[in-house]
């Protein structure tokens, strides 16, 4: 703490420093005086015509109370990844505002979603209110419209859009309780896990989390974990098309919870109840429920309904289950072709080698979740310990690989890219890192460190094959099926992998549109000849879906693309 006082870091947002004076009011009622920290988050600076990912409010935040330069951090719960940092600990929920949403509309509209004229727009951001909103009124032309509060009710009283879908407890906050036309019904549009919850969070360790369980709403505590238990369960992160309510009281809980694809089709919910020690059974119970048999499946489209877009999917076997999952959830439908294969290293490679020697370098960086998957194999081999170490991981994706085994990641750069990471990893002149990579990762992330003074060690983790020919068949037959709309690639070696598989089968991919994570693929894409038309912020599957979903529906009719002697052989 500085002096006295608890240093509560926030956004900068209307809504955020609006929480942050609650927990500071909450602080003073227990005793301690608060001074407000405004901290600028990924999130605040992203383009407002952006989705964004998972926890991306968060991680700024975070950052900062790990060097500790404020003592507590406020987020809305909903922004919280499923997946938290380790170090850190939600101490306290504050009582719960309303949780539901709220429908708001335009001077001369009727006010209530089952009033609103057919045809009518309806601005959110959200795939989940999205989903359920179609799923009761498939008449409605809802469009994506992103910014805070403000911003959302200024473009639709410029007529941008009839209605917006906004948390009602945002608004009551912001003392705009007036504009709200409609409190929409959590059984017909089930909340985000965490909705109208204020989450405070600290350092694990730091005695400032005792002073902190004072201001912790049990009730609330209860509800809100038990939500993202659910969330967690069906998979999904705070962009999934999930929704779930819990009410706490005492020793009883009740949860209800929904899912749906994105376009309306395949909803899903159910309701369970009784005493907290049972919740984690009903939480299994519900996931069960609204994600089996999925959100969508081919052969349930149901005569009249249109063929949902084809897109290929160009993962390596066994990795591409939650970004089909995602893909499903948008409402196209994922075709899973590989163009590559992972060989992690071999037992006494060159990994095994390094290991014995991993706690002399300042760093040991890891550049994909296929390096952690290797990492974590060798250790296991040769018995490594972590607990010296610091690590850190190029993404999401590849944090969570680790510290699902249990190892802690010490840093993440705000982008999950190579030139990020070098840029940003805390390193002075002289320290040593090992960069643990693949056998087709670039040396740009080397070049930067080492120009910034560190003594770089690079070890090949794992080896791409690229077009491995067993896969041939299975492209012909995912384009001999019918239209393909677009092709999804997670790295420059799935773009090539897919050329040199096309090559062989005969199959021209030139101008196939193209949907890429990041612009080090986007770049792999367009020079090989696709049409890039989206380029995801992120590495989480469910931002990646969105990226297309979006790219898609503008785009359609997609053109059938076929092998260049004509009909597949």
């Amino acid at each position: 703490m500085s002096g006295d006082d608890v240093r509560v870091g926030t956004r900068g947002s209307a809504l955020a420093m609006v929480q942050a004076n609650l927990v500071a009011a909450a602080l003073l009622r227990v005793g301690a005086r608060a001074s407000i920290v405004v901290i600028e988050t990924e999130g605040d600076r992203r383009p407002s015509d952006l989705a964004w990912g998972d926890g991306v409010f968060v991680a700024a935040i975070e950052r900062e109370l790990l060097a500790g330069r404020i003592d507590v951090g406020v987020h809305s719960a909903k922004d919280l990844p499923t997946v938290l940092d380790r170090r850190l600990s939600i101490a306290a929920f504050l009582p719960r505002a309303d949780p539901r949403d709220a429908l708001v509309v335009r001077d001369g509209m009727n006010g209530r979603l089952d009033e609103l004229p057919p045809g009518a727009s309806v601005g959110t951001d959200s795939p989940r209110r999205t989903g359920f909103l179609l799923a009761h009124r498939p008449d409605l032309d809802v469009r994506p419209i992103h910014g805070n509060v403000d911003t959302r009710l200024r473009r639709m009283d410029a007529g941008e859009v009839d209605a917006l879908v906004l948390a009602a407890a945002g608004l009551d906050r912001l003392g705009l309780a007036n504009r709200i036309g409609e409190r929409l019904d959590p059984v017909l549009v089930p909340p985000a896990p965490g909705q109208g919850a204020i989450a405070v969070q600290a350092r694990s360790d730091d005695p400032l989390v005792m002073l902190l369980s004072k201001i912790d709403d049990a009730d609330t505590r209860r509800a809100v974990e038990a939500e993202r238990d659910l969330l967690a369960a069906c998979g999904g992160g705070c962009r999934s098309p999930i929704g779930a309510l819990a009410l706490a009281a005492g020793d009883q809980v009740a949860i209800q919870a929904g899912r749906v694809a994105i376009d309306g089709t395949g909803a899903r919910s159910g309701r369970r109840s009784g005493p907290a020690d049972a919740v984690r059974q009903m939480v299994a119970d519900l996931a069960a429920v609204v994600s089996a048999p999925g959100p969508w499946r081919p052969e349930a489209a149901g005569a009249g309904r249109p063929r949902r877009p084809r897109v290929i999917v160009t993962r390596p076997e066994g990795q591409a289950g939650a970004l089909m999952a995602a893909l499903r959830d948008v409402a196209l439908d994922p075709i899973p072709t590989p163009t590559i294969k992972v060989h992690l290293g071999a037992p006494d490679g060159p990994l095994d080698r390094a290991l014995p020697w991993i706690g002399s370098f300042a760093w040991v960086v890891i550049t994909s979740a296929n390096g952690a998957r290797a990492l974590l194999a060798a250790a296991e081999r040769i018995f490594t310990p972590f607990e010296a170490t610091r690590l850190a991981a190029v993404g999401p994706q590849t944090r969570m690989a680790l510290e699902a085994e249990g190892v802690d990641v010490a840093f993440q750069p705000t982008v999950a890219t190579a030139s990020d990471l070098g840029r940003q990893l805390p390193i002075t002149a002289g320290d040593e890192v090992l960069v643990v990579r693949g056998s087709t990762g670039g040396a740009e992330l080397s070049e930067m460190l080492v120009a910034r003074g560190a003594v770089v060690h690079e070890v090949v983790a794992y080896t791409t094959e690229e077009a491995p020919p067993e896969f041939g068949r299975r492209l012909r037959q995912a384009f001999g099926e019918g239209p393909v709309a677009a092709a999804v690639f997670t790295s420059g070696s799935t773009v090539r992998g897919l050329v040199r598989l096309a090559a062989t089968e005969s199959i021209r991919v030139g101008g196939l549109p193209a949907i890429c994570i990041g612009p080090e693929t986007a770049a792999a894409a367009a020079a090989a000849g696709f049409e890039v038309v989206g380029v995801a912020e992120s590495t989480e599957p469910a931002v990646l879906a969105e990226t297309a979903a979006r790219a898609i529906r503008v785009r359609l009719p997609a053109p059938p693309l076929a092998p260049a002697g004509g009909s597949p052989r």
